[in-house]
């Protein structure tokens, strides 16, 4: 080291300098591989847990079994709570709102599917607003799945994954509220929207029921 200091002193100012600079990106770049190399073990970890724990899910939800859906809704917490900054802690935290919903804790199907939903803005998190959505409607909270979906709907456009499942939801939720104007308003964006709906004709019956003959 002592031999390096005297080579690095012996050298002009500028060189001395840019040796420096090199020396300490060399550094930083052999640290930064390493790190990269522990977070992508980390990362490996992380899907190795998370496909054992949606094999236990996959299992419970199929099987309906209240036994077997709190097995899988330890197991999907104990991998969230062991992996919480992983990447595909997004997926456990969807997967444990699906459990959750079919045991029936809206709370927690809820809790889960926001926190799903706030680390991701593709089809992951709109699924998991809708989800939310269906577990405060499930709870009764009317007002907090209408606000769920018009979140979800914010921004979005008519060639958007979930749109007019999001629509449909927010209409439901507009009639059980008793509130038929906007229910008809949302029922007529959603055919003005999607005219070659499979569904379209579901949403005329439903807006025949409510009266409206626009």
């Amino acid at each position: 080291m002592s031999g390096l200091r005297a080579w690095l002193a012996a050298l002009p100012a500028p060189i001395r300098w840019t040796a420096l600079g090199i020396v300490s990106i060399l550094v930083v770049t052999v640290i930064a591989g390493g790190v990269w190399t522990w977070r992508e073990h980390r990362e490996e970890l992380a899907q190795r847990d998370l496909s054992a724990a949606l094999v236990t899910a996959q299992r419970a939800v199929g099987s309906g079994q209240p036994a077997d859906l709190d097995a899988a809704a330890t197991a999907l917490r104990q991998f969230l709570s062991g992996h919480p900054s992983a990447r595909v802690s997004t997926q456990g935290w969807y997967v444990l709102g699906q459990v959750e919903f079919r045991r029936t804790q809206w709370e927690a199907a809820a809790s889960a599917f926001g926190e799903a939903a706030r680390r991701d803005r593709g089809s992951i998190g709109r699924l998991s607003r809708l989800g939310q959505g269906y577990a405060y409607e499930s709870k009764g909270d009317l007002p907090k799945a209408l606000d769920v979906y018009q979140q979800a709907l914010s921004g979005m456009g008519p060639k958007d994954f979930l749109y007019g499942d999001l629509l449909l939801a927010k209409a439901r939720a507009h009639e059980l509220v008793k509130d038929s104007p906007a229910a008809i308003a949302t029922y007529k964006q959603y055919l003005k929207d999607l005219p070659e709906s499979d569904r379209r004709e579901d949403v005329r019956i439903r807006l025949a029921l409510l009266g409206s003959t626009g």
